[in-house]
């Protein structure tokens, strides 16, 4: 088999309607570093972590909130289920800072009771979904960019980075037949009592498992799952990649793309946009 071209999570673009209350929320509850706010465009920018960045999109008419991306017609993600990286210490402290911000949240063992991997889900002001799951950054399972801690205000959750996206496909059968061949998804993993698949962004498939750094692309059918979570629809998510390989496999498959200096884009058939950049 060969190797993925799919080296790790880059970013995030989420669609609200309201701009200067996604800017507080997740300055003040999680506590990210604002890059770029500019309400004329409708975007507000996040520095994650040295690696990994989070956008905010508030939707104008007539108007794109990316000229560059214009012509693949992306939007911010809706209802978005995704996850965050944190010490496995840092989730009973997290209870009491969720609390504080007024934020409704489940706890829900993803592990067994031998081996528990507890995780802890809650919604932001948009209806987009988030998890904060426990990392062993000792465990030999690697991402391209290891977790690292990021000092964040007391008031703020300790997240470290992205961990997983999850986004909707309507045709689940021929998702899993492309997503390997047109992008080089490394699928690891199906479950078997639904349309839900697990692809690992890096070079090899492996198993979802307690504490991994890895990271992640779940992709499954438009159906509420864990926690009422869904699939996010129309999402626009950036990944590093061994960009000339992708744009291969791209161009092979007939998908509408651009290359730039940035990177490459691409419309996936489903209406979702993949930027693919260098690591």
């Amino acid at each position: 088999m060969s190797l993925s071209p799919i080296l790790d999570l880059a970013g995030l673009t989420l669609e609200v309607n309201h701009l200067a209350r996604g800017v507080r929320f997740y300055s003040q509850v999680l506590g990210l570093e604002l890059a770029r706010h500019d309400e004329a465009a409708g975007v507000a920018e996040f520095v994650v972590n040295p690696h990994q960045t989070l956008t905010l999109w508030q939707p104008i008419t007539r108007q794109a909130n990316d000229e560059r991306l214009a012509p693949l017609r992306p939007r911010g993600a809706s209802h978005l289920h995704y996850a965050w990286q944190v010490e496995p210490s840092d989730l009973e402290p997290s209870k009491g800072l969720l609390d504080a911000h007024g934020l409704e949240w489940q706890e829900i063992n993803l592990g067994t009771e031998d081996r528990p991997d507890w995780t802890l889900y809650f919604f932001d002001p948009f209806g987009h979904g988030l998890e904060l799951r426990g990392v062993d950054r000792a465990d030999a399972r690697q991402p391209h960019f290891a977790p690292t801690p990021v000092q964040r205000p007391p008031h703020a959750l300790p997240v470290m980075g992205l961990r997983e996206v999850a986004l909707a496909f309507s045709d689940y059968p021929t998702m899993k037949e492309r997503l390997p061949r047109a992008y080089g998804f490394a699928l690891a993993k199906e479950q078997e009592d639904r349309d839900f698949a697990q692809f690992t962004l890096g070079p090899h498939p492996e198993p979802d498992g307690n504490g991994t750094p890895r990271r992640w692309l779940y992709a499954w059918d438009p159906q509420v799952g864990l926690a009422d979570m869904l699939g996010g629809d129309h999402a626009l998510v950036r990944f590093y990649a061994d960009v000339d390989a992708v744009g291969a496999l791209v161009v092979a498959a007939g998908l509408p793309c651009l290359r730039d200096d940035h990177g490459l884009a691409v419309r996936d058939p489903e209406g979702h946009v993949f930027e693919f950049i260098a690591g």
